[in-house]
């Protein structure tokens, strides 16, 4: 489990104030917790062990649940892997500070998280809610590329302190970026130039996203998605198949026009 800076406090540095009587305490509240000896254990797990614990951990959390920031610490190091995944997402966005900026929003999302309304796969709402609330602060209006994002912070709440007094991150060039990377900030800039519209990029993410989760596709082929990516994109959307392609075509179209600015201005 990646560890996260913006928290203030390491794992490590967590499981003292928490191990013990805390911990007892807990496990009362949420008997699920019973299971795990500790938040060692529960930072080793996967799938659905770890699920039940991070439900767990999010009522605890929650401003309307158990109410503990210190189980909100818990939380945002169990979910350090998403924080760094959607900081890499939203990296030209915010002009180097996406981590903190990510940070900020999933630790917001952990404090109102509706745990009455969920009944698992907990890492993935919150994974979801949280790029969402980046996105809506990053990508809001056309202003939004004079000024730098902010996500609102409670003053009151413990993270605030740590947020502000967190280390900052070097900014990284786009060549340090993966191939999924360089993707994203291609179209977080598309969006920003008006090169291409919300839906597309919302289609071509959908495309990429599907062929990523079909284990029958081993790796990238010839071509700019799947005919299984394309029959579920026109099924979601309630259209035909050519339909969908012709969308993403027109789409890739713009983008493969707009590529030399692209490449003269970010790149």
């Amino acid at each position: 489990m990646p560890s996260i800076t913006q928290a203030g406090v390491t794992p490590r540095e967590l499981d003292s104030p928490v191990d013990g009587e805390l911990w007892r305490a807990w496990c009362r509240a949420r008997p699920e917790l019973a299971d795990f000896d500790s938040l060692a254990t529960i930072r080793r797990l996967k799938g659905a062990a770890e699920d039940q614990a991070l439900g767990a951990l999010l009522w605890l959390a929650a401003a309307d649940g158990g109410d503990d920031q210190l189980a909100a610490v818990a939380v945002l190091h169990q979910l350090g892997g998403s924080v760094r995944v959607i900081a890499r997402h939203f990296w030209h966005a915010a002009e180097g500070e996406a981590y903190g900026i990510v940070a900020g929003a999933m630790w917001e999302q952990i404090r109102a998280y509706h745990w009455c309304e969920r009944n698992g796969r907990h890492a993935a709402a919150v994974h979801h809610l949280t790029r969402k609330s980046v996105r809506s602060v990053l990508l809001r209006d056309d202003s939004r590329w004079q000024s730098r994002g902010v996500v609102p912070l409670d003053p009151q709440s413990w993270f605030f302190e740590a947020a502000m007094d967190g280390p900052d991150v070097a900014e990284e060039g786009l060549t340090g970026l993966g191939p999924q990377d360089e993707l994203q900030v291609l179209l977080l800039w598309s969006l920003r130039e008006g090169v291409l519209e919300d839906d597309e990029v919302a289609l071509l993410e959908s495309l990429i996203e599907a062929d990523r989760a079909n284990p029958r596709i081993t790796k990238w082929m010839r071509g700019a998605c799947s005919v299984s990516a394309v029959e579920r994109a026109a099924s979601a959307r309630g259209v035909c198949a050519k339909s969908v392609t012709r969308a993403r075509d027109r789409a890739i179209a713009k983008l493969r026009q707009a590529a030399p600015t692209f490449l003269d201005e970010v790149a």
